[in-house]
């Protein structure tokens, strides 16, 4: 009896180490499985003239020992093929050391949108060296805006870009971001840290919708908990896809690289088409 009592425990901890081992495995090889989310967003500020403008992001790259150059090079085909008027690169480009800054810039580079490639920078980028990244990502053809404005235009009508110096680690100002914007007309954000729709909310500020990564969705998801880490002071406010602070809106994409542990759990990579609709 005592025998196979042993006999039946062995088994049962083989049997929860492999569960175990496979599952690490799925976790790993999962990292690379990036899908396409697509998300119509209702902006009531939004021109009649720019309903169905469309925004490829993709974000959080981090090339370096876990996210190499073919994969990124594989995300660049997937958005080019989405075909999108504007194409948004929300910060961290590099994971691990300056060495990855010229390849993952070289690697974006054939990226193409009608009215352009637009970045920001993130605090990996800073870990390292962000003048470095933003001279390596102008140098591929993309604008960076580090608190910075575009503006677009159609039959007279404007849609305002804006671009925000990282949360933690660069110089931003909403007053020098914003300054001499008509209040009343649309503003898109790109912004490394979701948490900065609170930063507008205090300073009563508005924009209307903004695009962020740097959480990564938690990497880890465990069903109804959610991520047991999350990188923001909100905990799990902002820590994915679509969340609102009263009239303005926020997306925090799951990025398409891993940091730490290079694992991901009910958390796939993602590139996102969002499309701007006039609510």
């Amino acid at each position: 009896m005592n025998l196979d009592r042993r006999k039946f425990i062995k088994l049962s901890a083989a049997s929860v180490a492999t569960v175990g081992l496979g599952g690490l495995g799925f976790s790993f090889a999962r990292r690379y499985n990036v899908e396409v989310s697509r998300l119509e967003v209702k902006l009531a500020r939004l021109p009649a003239e720019f309903n169905g403008l469309t925004i490829a992001q993709m974000s959080d790259i981090h090339h370096g020992p876990f996210t190499g150059l073919d994969y990124i090079s594989h995300c660049v085909g997937i958005v080019n093929d989405l075909k999108t008027d504007v194409i948004a690169l929300t910060g961290d480009f590099i994971f691990g050391g300056e060495r990855y800054i010229e390849p993952c810039a070289e690697a974006l580079s054939p990226l193409r949108a009608r009215a352009g490639v637009y970045a920001v920078l993130g605090n990996h980028d800073y870990y390292h060296s962000a003048g470095r990244v933003a001279r390596a990502l102008r140098r591929a053809g993309f604008t960076v805006l580090v608190d910075g404005q575009e503006r677009f235009e159609r039959g007279g009508a404007q849609l305002w870009l804006l671009g925000l110096d990282d949360l933690y680690y660069g110089q931003w100002d909403l007053n020098r971001v914003m300054r001499r914007l008509p209040e009343g007309e649309a503003k898109v954000v790109l912004a490394h840290n979701p948490d900065f729709i609170e930063k507008f909310a205090e300073q009563e500020k508005r924009v209307d919708f903004i695009l962020s990564g740097h959480t990564h969705g938690g990497q880890v998801r465990i069903p109804v908990i959610g991520a047991p880490h999350v990188p923001s002071e909100y905990g799990q406010q902002y820590a994915i896809g679509l969340n609102h602070k009263g009239p303005m809106q926020v997306y925090t994409t799951r990025g398409i690289g891993t940091v730490g542990p290079p694992v991901r759990f009910d958390c796939p990579p993602e590139i996102v088409l969002h499309t701007l609709r006039r609510a």
